[in-house]
């Protein structure tokens, strides 16, 4: 994903599209298709570079254990100086400002930026939607589809005198 800053007059468009693959939190590798649209626009000795990305990633929920695709819309902004470094702009922070020299080549690799916003969009748990009901604990069948056929243990009767308590509560 280079960006050739020589070439950007006033102000240009770039567009990506790749697979790839996102290494999750238990290291499993984690499909995906990316859409990545730049902005560059061009003030003098300045470039402001605007993405935004789409990523798509075929997930398995961690309740109920069907897959889906899991999506992250994103985006960053980075800014290029050549020359001496000036003030920042309002909602530019020093992690996306990168001085050029005047040796410096014009092109620069987004990805390693790209993949760090897909990194940080990652959720801790991966759900199918918010009230996914999970799977079973005593015959694993996906609640989210109906009730299971398994019958109910009853419980302990040593909590009977806490579930009478919770349930004087709910009354109240």
């Amino acid at each position: 994903m280079e960006i050739d800053l020589g070439h950007v007059s006033d102000r240009e468009t770039f567009s990506f599209q790749e697979k790839l693959l996102v290494t999750g939190r238990e290291h499993d590798d984690l499909p995906g298709e990316l859409t990545v649209n730049v902005e560059v626009s061009r003030n003098g000795n300045r470039y402001l570079l605007e993405a935004g990305l789409i990523c798509r990633l075929k997930v398995e929920c961690d309740r109920c254990l069907e897959p889906f695709d899991y999506v992250i819309d994103t985006g960053f902004k980075l800014l290029f100086q050549r020359g001496e470094k000036v003030q920042l702009p309002a909602g530019i922070t020093e992690d996306d400002f990168i001085l050029l020299n005047d040796t410096s080549e014009f092109g620069y690799d987004i990805f390693p930026r790209v993949k760090e916003a897909v990194l940080i969009e990652l959720p801790i748990r991966f759900l199918c939607r918010e009230d996914c009901a999970g799977l079973c604990s005593g015959c694993g069948a996906n609640l989210n589809r109906g009730a299971c056929a398994c019958t109910r243990k009853e419980s302990d009767p040593r909590w009977g005198p806490l579930k009478e308590l919770w349930e004087k509560k709910k009354d109240d």
